[in-house]
């Protein structure tokens, strides 16, 4: 069974296109009633992007919000696709094709940003939308528009056919344009680039076909920058990112390709193994031996080691381009958890997002310093799944209850919380772990550190307050460390620590900590309504850092909230943003009694909730 539900979900939500107007990431075996191909242009009319906002000098996102404050952003949209925009973008004979939509917009802006870092500047965008072709032409970014109208009436969730397209759509655009005689590097928008991929025309001259590889492991040896050593069409290989090289054979391939669509039911990836792996043949470049043959033998394709062509998993978790000692070209957000909000976290983990520079200098923050679990001898080589599995249970429940406490601090005094670094022992997958791991990276050691979307839905953050309590302002793990983050807010810094040595109610203690950095001792226990006015001295301090140090349990560092409705509203939220841990061995579950935990929801307060205690303090009065 696990073999089962790894094909499904990880080609479900790991492979193809990154579309984030799907609101629904459940299984669904709906397939299309229509195996017509849409239409090769554009069905709407479209003008030249005068009034551009150039972004010469000023960051992407500066320049972004330049463009939105000026009366041209709504009138300028995208030229009409033509061989002539191309070649007035490329560089040596190579264009970056994306297609972008109104759901990825903020998905773009990052993209561009660091396509702008690395120097990359051939560049073209195809717009699926009018709002997103406005929004690319005020930039001054090359775009054209390909809007199929059809979309939103098909259905946008998972399996529907409507979604089915809109994972097609840059197999369509590259179809158009295949003809025109340039090599093409395809991407995605949920990706990063750290340097420009061109190289790899030059290093791999014979190379019809360059993919990213799908999985998390590679075969490669340390300091081995070429293609996979297992590269062949049977690879699990992904087509978020790509480089494909102008020719008869690419040619074709992309135009067969596209006419697959009316009889493959499945989305572009999935299409594109069974194309690729129709009568592939054996064959082996003389000069590249890792460039396989396929599609019939008439072409040759590669594929890039996840050390270097990265994903979510090899580059934050693993750490795979380290261990490899390579320089990775990219990193796509797949094997991420949550969606949208979930990527978006994991950029933020990574410290890859850009966000306006307010996010980083505006405010004050709580964050608390973990006390962290000791890691068993011995634990990475464990082999029973079910010891490790309980043990990170039991490790990460202690952690996120600590995070509570920070959490409700920072509601009371009005602050963003910075999560502190939590470590994972075992990961989070869509189907069962294997010695707590995927299986084919049973070599990463734990600890890692917890991606937020292992543990939290980051769109459960702050929605709807009304039905799911406070919302919460939550800062990622590396906030602290980011270089955007001003030395001011670094370095204004307060250690709280409540300590059971004070023998009072309403005093504190100054000490002097650490580096210089001043400890304030605080009693035990105090209720927000008694510690808050305890703390007003110390409130411009932009960081405070609460610290367990001094009492004997977590429950007593803080007493949470005086008011009852308060307590209620913040443990409703507490619920609401926690996750599901995924996944228990269906096959090892009746030996240990876990049938009914195969799946295992979060929980925030293994150990106790202010919600209850403030319900005992009401019910004593």
């Amino acid at each position: 069974m696990a073999a089962a539900w790894h094909s499904v979900l990880r080609c479900a939500l790991v492979c193809g296109a990154f579309i984030i107007g799907i609101h629904s990431h459940e299984l669904q075996h709906r397939r299309s009633a229509s195996g017509q191909l849409p239409a090769r242009s554009s069905s709407s009319a479209s003008v030249g992007g005068g009034g551009a906002v150039r972004t010469s000098g000023r960051s992407i996102l500066e320049a972004s919000a330049v463009a939105a404050s000026t009366d041209s952003a709504a009138e300028a949209r995208c030229p009409a696709l033509s061989r002539d925009l191309l070649q007035s973008v490329a560089k040596q004979n190579t264009v970056m094709l994306a297609v972008a939509n109104e759901k990825q917009w903020d998905f773009t802006l990052n993209w561009l940003e660091h396509l702008q870092a690395a120097e990359i500047s051939y560049a073209v965008v195809a717009a699926a939308d009018v709002l997103t072709s406005q929004r690319l032409a005020a930039l001054g970014q090359a775009c054209f528009e390909h809007i199929d109208d059809e979309i939103p009436k098909l259905g946008l969730t998972w399996g529907e056919e409507g979604w089915r397209r809109m994972t097609w759509a840059k197999v369509f655009v590259l179809d158009m344009v295949a003809d025109w005689g340039f090599d093409i590097v395809v991407s995605d928008v949920d990706v990063v680039w750290f340097k420009d991929p061109t190289p790899l025309f030059t290093e791999h001259p014979n190379a019809d076909l360059l993919f990213g590889e799908d999985g998390t492991q590679s075969l490669n040896e340390a300091g081995d920058a070429g293609l996979e050593v297992t590269s062949s069409p049977f690879h699990d290989f992904n087509t978020g990112v790509y480089l494909m090289r102008h020719g008869n054979r690419t040619t074709a391939w992309v135009h067969a390709w596209r006419q697959f669509f009316a009889k493959c039911t499945n989305h572009d990836q999935h299409c594109a193994y069974d194309l690729m792996r129709d009568e592939p043949g054996d064959g082996r470049d003389a000069n590249d031996p890792r460039l396989h043959t396929g599609w019939k033998g008439q072409l040759w394709m590669g594929v890039m080691p996840p050390s270097i062509f990265m994903n979510a998993h090899t580059h934050y978790l693993q750490q795979l381009h380290k261990v490899k000692q390579v320089e990775p070209y990219a990193v796509h957000l797949t094997w991420t958890y949550n969606g949208a909000a979930g990527k978006r976290a994991r950029l933020r983990d990574m410290g890859l997002w850009f966000d306006p520079p307010n996010y980083y200098s505006s405010g004050s923050f709580v964050t608390v310093d973990l006390d962290l679990p000791e890691k068993p001898p011995g634990y990475n080589d464990w082999n029973e799944n079910e010891d490790m599995v309980t043990f990170y249970l039991e490790t990460i429940h202690a952690q996120l209850q600590q995070a509570y406490v920070g959490m409700a601090l920072a509601v009371a005094s009005k602050r963003a919380f910075v999560l502190p670094t939590l470590q994972c022992y075992c990961e989070k997958l869509w189907y069962e772990v294997v010695r707590c791991r995927v299986v084919d990276a049973q070599a990463m050691p734990f600890p890692v550190p917890c991606p937020q979307d292992y543990l939290f839905d980051p769109a459960h953050y702050a929605d709807n307050p009304v039905r799911h309590g406070t919302p919460m302002d939550i800062r990622e793990s590396s906030f602290l460390d980011n270089e955007r983050t001003p030395q001011e807010v670094k370095e204004s810094l307060l250690i709280i620590q409540p300590s059971a040595a004070l023998q009072c109610t309403d005093c504190v203690k100054e000490e002097p900590g650490e580096g210089g950095i001043m400890l304030l001792m605080v009693p035990p226990a105090l209720p927000d309504a008694q510690l808050l006015p305890l703390l007003e001295p110390y409130s411009s301090y932009r960081v405070w850092r609460f610290s367990f140090a001094g009492v004997g349990s977590t429950q007593r560092a803080y007493g949470g909230f005086s008011d009852a409705a308060a307590a209620q509203a913040f443990d409703q939220r507490m619920e609401w943003m926690t996750t599901d841990f995924c996944c228990r061995r269906e096959e090892e579950a009746p030996r240990y009694h876990k049938t009914d935990a195969i799946v295992v929801k979060l929980n925030m307060t293994s150990e106790f909730k202010y919600s209850a205690m403030s319900n005992a303090v009401t019910a004593q009065r």
